[in-house]
């Protein structure tokens, strides 16, 4: 999948629609690694459909308030909802924030975790600073409970890993970068090819050098799929080699790294990969993979759209299911109502955006009504305005 971050810093004049700037995205006929995102993950993806005239406000975001957008919005989806409280009021108080999403982000938070003093009080700032009236509370069930992560977003890799995932790595090491820490998902892999290996390395080398601390899950399943393909004295697969030593290290496996190592210098003739004592890698149990998530009723097809509500959290494949099934028996446009979406998860975002690619792939026009501003934000995060049309509540 193609994440869409619109954080890049702009150069000149290259700018989207509202002044936001662009990102690449992938060429025609483009396969991908299926990645879904936890706690927080192809085809062709491309900038899709025209904003829906007269419902979506356009607006010139500063760099400083787009960082501040995509940062909340990561810590809200991973419920940390004071992280993203302070992060969205910081924008505001810190340099009297000019970008009115930021404000909107900031009064939906306050409603969704009931915090109304908060809300008011903003009230009468946002009307000094703009000279119009400040929105109307209006009454929403809080945020409900989640288990807090360790604020590591996570990507579960599945499928066969080969290079024509770059986009997404990069995309992926720039969230790691971000947050300072990653969970990188082996586990479900099926197989991975030299480009696959080189991409692999090549990410890992980008968060190494940004500092950021890595948690291998699965491991031991990535290292059997390459394991075979390392023969001692044949000069050739150095990709193989090198992501082998990444894995063992990962593993925290000293001894088998030690002597993959010494065949890696017996092979290529060169010095091999040193053991990182204190690499802040490390690998995680099958349990800590396996965190509970609050009890939703999932989405049932209504006569008239999709709905998506409540807290979407983990690993829901029925969710993508049902939209899948409700969109065969529809028409060409299809409408999901997120107007009572409280929260998404990364790992649902991840499966809803294939979910969105495969239905744009299909001739098929999503239309996502009305999600609030902390979801809209993962949503652009994500990429999945690149998949899909989003209508956004009036502010």
């Amino acid at each position: 999948m193609v994440l869409s971050f619109f954080g890049k810093k702009p150069q000149g004049d290259d700018k989207g629609k509202g002044g936001e700037p662009t990102t690449e995205r992938p060429g025609k006929g483009e396969s991908t690694t299926t990645m879904d995102f936890s706690h927080i993950a192809g085809g062709d993806v491309g900038r899709a459909l025209a904003s829906a005239a007269g419902k979506i406000q356009v607006q010139e975001v500063a760099y400083e308030d787009v960082a501040a957008i995509e940062e909340a919005a990561i810590l809200y989806a991973n419920a940390n909802d004071e992280g993203a409280k302070s992060v969205l009021e910081q924008a505001i108080d810190g340099g009297g924030s000019q970008a009115e999403r930021v404000w909107a982000m900031l009064f939906d938070l306050y409603r969704l975790i009931g915090d109304k003093a908060s809300f008011e009080s903003r009230g009468v700032a946002y009307a000094q600073a703009y000279e119009k009236s400040p929105p109307v509370w209006q009454g929403a069930d809080p945020v409900a409970a989640a288990p807090q992560r360790d604020g590591a977003p996570a990507v579960n890799l599945t499928g066969n890993l080969s290079g024509t995932a770059r986009n997404q790595f990069e995309q992926l090491a720039r969230i790691g970068i971000k947050m300072g820490k990653l969970r990188i998902d082996l586990s479900r892999l099926k197989g991975i090819d030299e480009s696959g290996c080189v991409l692999f390395n090549d990410t890992l080398a980008a968060l190494r050098q940004g500092k950021v601390k890595v948690q291998m899950n699965g491991a031991q399943q990535a290292y059997l799929l390459v394991e075979p393909r390392l023969k001692v004295g044949e000069p050739e697969g150095r990709a193989f080699w090198q992501m082998a030593l990444a894995l063992l290290q990962g593993l925290g496996d000293q001894d088998r790294f030690e002597d993959a190592a010494v065949n890696y210098a017996i092979t290529f003739e060169e010095s091999p990969p040193s053991w990182d004592a204190s690499a802040e890698t490390e690998r995680l149990t099958e349990s800590a993979g396996l965190q509970a998530s609050p009890k939703v009723e999932e989405p049932a097809p209504q006569r008239d759209c999709f709905v998506l509500d409540g807290v979407i959290a983990g690993a829901q494949p029925e969710v993508a299911r049902k939209l899948a099934i409700y969109a065969a028996e529809h028409s060409s446009t299809i409408t999901v109502d997120a107007t009572n979406l409280i929260r998404l998860e990364f790992v649902s975002a991840g499966s809803l955006f294939n979910q969105f690619a495969s239905l744009q792939g299909q001739g098929k026009l999503c239309v996502i009504r009305h999600p609030n501003e902390m979801v809209a934000a993962l949503m652009r995060v994500m990429g999945i305005d690149q998949v899909a049309q989003i209508e956004y509540k009036k502010f």
